[in-house]
This record gives structure tokens, sequence and C-alpha cells, in this order.
């Protein structure tokens, strides 16, 4: 039986990271946007949620095509 839930982890990998960098693109492109609608200009944060987005997004797109092959 171990063998097979190995097999059955192995399979959906890719679909669980690219759900989970999914949800990295979405929370970072929310923290962005309210970034650059502060009220305040002074206010700066220091998390580059621009680069987290793009890394999120690269990331993303490399695990949904690694699902859709199969690999």
């Amino acid at each position: 039986m171990e063998w097979f839930e190995q097999f059955v982890w192995q399979d959906h990998l890719w679909m669980v990271s690219s759900v989970i960098f999914a949800s990295a693109v979405l929370v970072s492109s929310l923290a962005d946007r309210r970034r650059h609608n502060r009220m305040n200009i002074e206010d700066v944060g220091f998390m580059p949620w621009t680069t987290i987005t793009v890394f999120s997004v690269l990331a993303m797109v490399l695990s949904v095509a690694l699902a859709i092959k199969g690999l």
C-alpha cells in the first residue's frame, strides 16, 4: 500500500503546488494593490510585493505546465 500512496501523491504534486502558488499570487496582488492605494504616501512597507507576485506567477505557470504534462 505504501507504493500506491506515493504514486498518488506524486501524481498530484504539481497540481497542489500550482494551487498554492495561485493563492500566493492572489495574496501578493491584493497586498500590492493596497500598497499602491495607501493614504499616507510616507507609510511605505518593507515587502517587495511586485517581485513576489512576478515570481509566484512564474512558479505557478511552471507548475501548471508540469501538471498538464503529467510529469
